[in-house]
């Protein structure tokens, strides 16, 4: 029978915005790109008769930082001149991220989950 299973080998990937900066990034299963989806869909329909703008960017925060938790299985990124490395399961450690560093990263983790091309993606 054909596998149809997420591999659990990851993708290395050089980053260009930090000078030998580098993250391993791993596919995301069905069920977490449908619980990603939820969580877009939700914060739509809260949104509603609210504040829709203040909503997404409070979502787009949530979503960007549970797919960072997921998808990066290594990486050597530091978040201090003393050499301590990011934790993404932090998320202060998440929000404290260069926004070049996380923009790159970001696209890296949906291209490797083609969520551009999903329905998802141009919501």
């Amino acid at each position: 029978m054909p596998f149809a299973g997420v591999s659990t080998a990851t993708e290395h990937f050089d980053l260009k915005t930090v000078e030998g900066g580098f993250v391993e990034l791993r596919r995301m299963t069905y069920g977490e790109k449908l619980t990603r989806q939820d969580m877009v869909k939700l914060s739509l329909e809260m949104g509603k008769g609210k504040d829709i703008k203040g909503e997404m960017a409070m979502a787009n925060k949530m979503v960007t930082h549970t797919d960072f938790m997921n998808c990066i299985i290594a990486h050597n990124l530091e978040k201090d001149e003393n050499g301590t490395p990011f934790n993404f399961r932090d998320y202060n450690d998440f929000i404290r991220l260069d926004p070049r560093v996380g923009e790159e990263i970001d696209k890296l983790i949906n291209s490797m989950n083609n969520f551009e091309e999903s329905d998802e993606g141009k919501e």
